[in-house]
């Protein structure tokens, strides 16, 4: 179990994306399921488009398990460096207090 974010510049007009990934065997989908499924959320304030080409995001929170489900991750589409780097750190800031740690 674990998970990863990555920071990328992408798009025109350029955007900073972060890349949320979870990786999850079957038996830990179901472990994290039967024990209350955790929420992560993220920071709207320069949030632009979802990683699947949808308008603004209407979310600001996910189950991990949401997550983990997604075969490309999650993806945060924000306006400025800053901002994405702010997201990353909050999200690896929920991650360390759910218990899962970073890959490597």
């Amino acid at each position: 179990m674990g998970y990863s974010t990555v920071i990328d510049h992408v798009g025109t007009p350029a955007l900073w994306a972060v890349v949320l990934k979870v990786t999850l065997s079957r038996a830990e989908s179901n472990d994290l399921f039967l024990s209350g499924d955790s929420m992560v959320s993220w920071p709207v304030d320069g949030l632009e488009i979802g990683g699947d080409g949808d308008s603004r995001l209407e979310r600001s929170g996910m189950f991990v398990s949401e997550v983990a489900a997604r075969p490309g991750g999650l993806t945060l589409n924000y306006r400025e460096q800053a901002q994405a780097e702010r997201a990353a750190a909050i999200l690896k800031m929920q991650f360390a207090q759910i218990g899962i740690k970073e890959e490597a």
